[in-house]
């Protein structure tokens, strides 16, 4: 039989995630079963399963997809040349980014919530998701100290100053997922009116 070529392989493994995730979102990791997975992806059992082995694997394919998508287009505020990218700037992109890719990507941020919810009790979850949030807070770390390389006065440490910073994408995050009703640019105009009056924001 003819070899499954690596672009082929590339879409399957998404045709099967992006089935799981509309699985997941709507029943739940512990709800929803391989079989609804196999079902909704379209394709035969042996084809999901020569994948994923089981649905704890598939559950953490399915969180780092998502999480991952939270850093994409983020390596120039972090590492790009030139002028430094603001805190404030920082806080706007990625708030646009994440209205604008990870919300349709999880339904409505469902998906992210189910993935917190689980991550509490399944350590392998948990890990995944520990990363990610690290993984922002040190993005938002290196704009800051950017930011203070450039001469611009910081409140306090970077490191410390990156926590509120991760803190109000998940704000944005919950309430959205919960309530449905942000305004992201008068969420991030207030955010960052914050930031100003505690001394990080784009005014000294």
């Amino acid at each position: 039989m003819p070899k499954i070529s690596e672009e082929r392989k590339l879409e399957r493994s998404r045709q099967i995630l992006d089935a799981a995730r509309r699985c997941f979102a709507e029943k739940g990791f512990h709800r929803a079963s391989m079989s609804d997975v196999i079902r909704e992806s379209g394709l035969s059992a042996g084809a999901v399963y020569s994948y994923y082995s089981s649905k704890e694997q598939l559950i953490a394919a399915v969180a780092r997809s998502v999480f991952q998508a939270y850093e994409a287009g983020l390596g120039d505020l972090a590492d790009g040349d030139g002028a430094p990218a603001s805190p404030e700037n920082a806080v706007r992109v990625l708030a646009a980014h994440v209205m604008a890719e990870i919300a349709p990507l999880t339904d409505d941020f469902r998906m992210v919530m189910t993935i917190w919810g689980e991550a509490a009790n399944n350590p392998e979850l948990r890990e995944i998701v520990r990363e990610i949030v690290l993984g922002l807070r040190a993005v938002f770390e290196r704009v800051l100290i950017r930011w203070r390389d450039a001469g611009h006065e910081l409140p306090g440490d970077p490191a410390d100053l990156a926590l509120p910073m991760v803190s109000v994408m998940q704000g944005i995050v919950v309430q959205q997922s919960l309530v449905g009703d942000v305004d992201l640019d008068a969420y991030v105009d207030t955010w960052c009116a914050l930031m100003r009056a505690a001394g990080f924001g784009d005014r000294d």
